[in-house]
């Protein structure tokens, strides 16, 4: 992406001092520009064929990748991440059977288990990257994306991009997914171990989760910020 050109300084009897201070100027949006979220590079937004990548000319970090999903698109792969993710937290992720002792295990009751094992640590950890933040993302892409394929701007629109944006960081369904297979493996040699539907439910999500957050989020943001502008 181009650096925009300069913007144009206020000449200073443009502005009345006074009049300033007793009605603020409402704040503008401009699709037609995009922010770096690494050094806050103001640059002039420009199309990306899919598979073509835009970088920061400052700092080299990521500003959009070219995508062939339209708003539409990425909202019913937003809602199916939204049902496995549903199944992997109600269906088991494995059954373990030692010596004719079976064992069902589900992900929150594995949470819950490490908790009540003295394990808070890594109990709040797994909730928070393998079911809260999952669960944040998926259900704030499906509210920006329903109002954005009707042509309309969610409510809180600004704040939910960002939480979006942060639940993407720590989000880390993957990071489960090869844990869930290691301690598969690992324990195979111990018990038999069969994998449940959960553990299928969440290699879906894994696979969902991928697609639609390889999109990124700059044509939602360029898409709200053109009807926020009508």
């Amino acid at each position: 992406m181009k650096p925009p050109a300069a913007w144009p300084a206020p000449h200073a009897g443009d502005v009345d001092p006074e009049s300033s201070r007793a009605a603020p100027v409402p704040m503008r949006t401009h699709p037609d520009r995009v922010v770096c979220d690494e050094c806050d590079a103001v640059h002039e937004r420009i199309p990306l064929r899919a598979g073509q990548v835009a970088r920061c000319t400052r700092c080299n970090a990521l500003l959009g990748r070219g995508h062939r999903l339209t708003p539409a698109g990425q909202l019913a792969i937003a809602l199916g991440a939204l049902v496995f993710l549903v199944i992997g937290n109600l269906m088991p992720l494995v059954t373990l059977d030692l010596h004719g002792i079976r064992a069902t295990v589900s992900l929150p009751h594995a949470v819950a288990l490490a908790w009540k094992a003295d394990q808070p640590l890594v109990a709040v950890i797994a909730a928070a990257t393998a079911i809260v933040f999952p669960l944040l993302l998926v259900l704030l892409r499906v509210y920006v994306l329903v109002f954005l394929t009707n042509n309309r701007v969610p409510a809180g629109f600004h704040l939910a991009m960002r939480a979006l944006k942060l639940s993407t960081y720590w989000s880390m369904v993957e990071v489960f997914m090869l844990s869930a297979l290691v301690a598969i493996v690992r324990s195979a040699g111990l018990a038999s171990v069969t994998p449940g539907v959960g553990l299928f439910a969440y290699a879906a999500v894994t696979l969902l989760l991928t697609t639609v957050t390889a999109a990124g989020l700059h044509s939602m943001w360029k898409l709200g910020s053109e009807l926020e502008g009508r």
